[in-house]
């Protein structure tokens, strides 16, 4: 029995969900909540009050923005890292010496939420020192919303996706960050004020800042009220995250392993520069893609990730467009594991894709999986969070390293069980990218 498990289960998609008219009436939980935090007229900071600050502008920030564009006819912001209907259920905090901070992202400035050195409560309850931490939460109510039960998934993509932008940012400025998935979940969250019901910790990155940021001390006192978030309640996704729990520090040590390798170190600027033109592209050119940046894109996406879990996610392609590849299914090396007629193979990406276009016409489609029975059992119920945060992070690697070579990409979810039996997998897929020259 595993609440993780049968979770995964009821929220799979069966072929025609999406478009199922009873479903469709139900999606849409009340009134859009407010995807980022109402700091009202409390105080903001520059971001440089933290080495922390400028690299969260950088890797999560507000990239672009469009008056009329939402739904209500207000303005639409894009961010920096890639997040499902643009719902934004992610948040950020930063714990340092003089201080916690929560990251807004709209000024974008830092809002002072206590004084004194915030770092203590967070490494006791992660285990482990840091000269800042960077945390990170998750609102259901935003992605469910559109998602439902199934948003507590989109959750993990979206922090996934962030944390892509924020490793690789972090290392190319020689932070040396540190990945913290295992911690005491309720000495965390009462960390940062979360609730740990409709707001709760996700993960902690770990930096070390070498004196960096012009931070000044707040007086210990100094402290503002965040509104709680709110939205509708999930009880599947609820008791998923409930059953992941690790009650106190023993049982953090228990589980956690040691990082298999550095983050990989990129040119800072050429990250940057593609963090800031990423967008979802759902529209391709019909050229092929040059093997050889493949392979190198691949390669980025499969390189350790310096957390304290160990690999569960394994990575398939299917290439319709490759030089010198013929059409079929691969494995992350482009190895041939399935030949496969073009045409039919691009109709079946359609199919599976939750018959979406885009899936269609890319060049490739790499997909995210992991044979979940066997993470849970290995790693127990908190193993399906890691799975699903390091298939986000594998994702938001491909759709930054695919701009860098001037590509397109965007990600999607599917019919679960479709795309299993498609790529020929007991593995439960995780997450999808489509690649391909921008039309």
């Amino acid at each position: 029995m595993s609440a993780v498990l049968d979770y995964h289960r009821e929220t799979n998609y069966p072929p025609g969900a999406w478009e199922d008219e009873a479903e469709a009436a139900r999606r849409y939980v009340g009134e859009k909540p407010l995807v980022f935090k109402d700091y009202g007229d409390a105080e903001r900071l520059p971001l440089d009050v933290s080495a922390a600050g400028p690299l969260l502008a950088a890797g999560a920030g507000v990239v672009r923005s469009e008056p009329g564009r939402d739904y209500r006819g207000g303005t639409m912001h894009w961010r920096a890292y890639s997040s499902a209907g643009g719902l934004f259920p992610v948040e950020a905090y930063v714990a340092g010496p003089h201080g916690l901070y929560s990251f807004d992202a709209l000024t974008p400035a830092l809002v002072p939420v206590r004084g004194g050195d915030a770092r203590a409560d967070v490494a006791a309850a992660v285990g482990a020192d840091a000269e800042t931490f960077v945390v990170l939460t998750g609102i259901h109510g935003r992605t469910g919303w559109k998602y439902l039960e199934r948003g507590y998934r989109h959750i993990w993509w979206d922090a996934g996706t962030m944390l892509a932008n924020l490793l690789s940012l972090a290392a190319a400025d020689g932070l040396a960050p540190r990945l913290y998935t295992a911690f005491v979940d309720r000495n965390l969250n009462r960390a940062v004020g979360a609730d740990g019901a409709r707001e709760y910790a996700l993960a902690v990155l770990g930096l070390a800042t070498d004196g960096a940021g012009t931070s000044t001390a707040l007086p210990a006192s100094n402290t503002v009220s965040l509104a709680k978030a709110d939205g509708a309640r999930f009880p599947l996704a609820e008791a998923a995250h409930a059953a992941g729990d690790l009650a106190d520090a023993g049982a953090v040590q228990a589980w956690r392993v040691a990082p298999e390798g550095e983050e990989p170190m990129l040119d800072r600027e050429q990250l940057a520069s593609a963090i800031r033109r990423r967008t979802s592209v759902r529209k391709y050119g019909g050229e092929p893609l040059s093997r050889r940046l493949l392979e190198e894109l691949l390669a980025w996406s499969e390189a350790p990730i310096p957390a304290d879990a160990p690999r569960v996610v394994r990575q398939l392609v299917t290439v319709a467009a490759v030089e010198t590849l013929e059409p079929g299914i691969y494995d992350a090396g482009l190895h041939l594991l399935q030949p496969r007629d073009e045409r039919e193979l691009r109709e079946r990406m359609w199919f599976v894709a939750m018959e979406q276009d885009h899936p269609r016409n890319a060049a490739v489609n790499v997909f995210q999986v992991a044979a979940l029975e066997n993470v849970v059992g290995r790693l127990g119920d908190r193993g399906y969070r890691w799975a699903q945060l390091e298939a986000g992070i594998r994702a938001g690697r491909l759709q930054i390293g695919a701009f860098m070579h001037g590509w397109g990409a965007a990600a999607s979810t599917f019919y679960d069980e479709e795309v299993s039996r498609e790529l020929g997998t007991d593995a439960a897929p995780l997450l999808l990218v489509a690649v391909g020259p921008r039309a």
